[in-house]
């Protein structure tokens, strides 16, 4: 099991931009290779100085670009998140990293139960680095007398591929499968697929040759999201958090949020943060409830907040109750959650 970053990308960009400063940032589970490539890049390239940004970065909403440009950077690479865009901001480009782990024994055994659970059409979802085993593991289901698809990529997305936020090929094909097979070990992609699509989700866990089913632990941050949607009910000031993070600034979205909410009674606030934490948030004494247009994932995921801090889903759901409907179950079905 090896991760492979796309160097040769990397290098050919270095000779054409004539770089002297470069710039990386990428995932924890990726930066002591960025570390090593960058020490590597200083030696065959006589006067190249190597800086490796090291705060955690969470997708391709999450780059550095002018970060890059503050410390002098030529040229910045965004490790490991694999999308079909190429470049971001000015100087920032996009370099892939894949990971060559078999799912030959996983996928098997995941045939098999899904057989005897009365299965017979395949959704095949993956996030970045198992992009590359996709179709191996599509033959390996339809040897097996299954019907599988791959839904189309939208956006930045490649074919079967989903963010933590944005699940278009996976929801774009839920009405044509009976069962999502999430490709690698990440409970977070599976809980987001499961709740994108309403359908039952397995991950499958080439590294331990698992399969686990998703259900209980999206119902349960389903209960957990609908219950702090009912607490932010009551309250009557609220603050509106706009994302920092390059990808995530949604100012305009928040401000008709902000007017909405102060058109049906509440008190409002536009607030702008980079990183949302129940420390900063608690700072904020006279705010009762918060709502956030950055990274849906911090409302759904297990962060602990003393106030109640509602995604643009939620939001959504809490107007529709501040304005006289019930709460519906499929608050997260939907192709994204921005």
């Amino acid at each position: 099991m090896t991760i492979t970053v796309d160097e040769s990308r990397i290098r050919e960009l270095i000779r054409q931009s004539h770089s002297k400063r470069i710039v990386f940032n990428a995932p924890d589970g990726l930066l002591k290779i960025t570390r090593e490539l960058g020490d590597s890049l200083e030696k065959e390239f006589p006067g190249l100085k190597s800086i490796v940004i090291s705060d955690p970065t969470y997708g391709s909403c999450d780059t550095v670009d002018v970060d890059a440009q503050r410390l002098g950077g030529d040229i910045a690479f965004h490790i490991g998140h694999n999308v079909t865009v190429q470049k971001f901001g000015k100087i920032t480009y996009s370099i892939d990293a894949y990971d060559d782990v078999n799912f030959d024994t996983v996928a098997t055994k995941a045939s098999k139960l899904f057989r005897e659970l009365g299965f017979s059409r395949v959704g095949l979802v993956t996030f970045a680095q198992h992009l590359g085993e996709i179709q191996h593991v599509r033959k390996i289901f339809e040897d097996n007398n299954f019907q599988v698809v791959i839904g189309n990529g939208m956006g930045q997305l490649h074919d079967g591929q989903i963010f933590g936020c944005e699940f278009y090929p996976a929801y774009n094909t839920r009405d044509k499968v009976d069962v999502m097979a999430l490709l690698g070990q990440s409970m977070f992609h599976a809980v987001g697929l499961a709740l994108s699509t309403a359908k039952p989700t397995f991950v499958l866990d080439p590294y331990a040759n698992e399969i686990e089913d998703v259900q209980k632990t999206a119902d349960e941050r389903l209960k957990k999201s609908i219950l702090s949607i009912y607490k932010a009910r009551d309250a009557e000031n609220f603050g509106v958090i706009i994302g920092l993070k390059e990808g995530q600034i949604m100012t305009e979205q928040s401000i008709k949020i902000k007017d909405k909410l102060e058109s049906l009674g509440k008190r409002a606030q536009l607030i702008a943060l980079r990183e949302v934490t129940s420390d900063r948030l608690n700072a904020m004494t006279d705010i009762e409830a918060f709502v956030q247009t950055g990274c849906p994932r911090i409302s759904v995921d297990g962060y602990t907040f003393s106030k109640p801090v509602l995604s643009v889903p939620q939001t959504d759901a809490l107007i529709n109750l501040l304005s006289g409907k019930e709460i519906e179950a499929d608050i997260f079905v939907r192709r994204n959650w921005l």
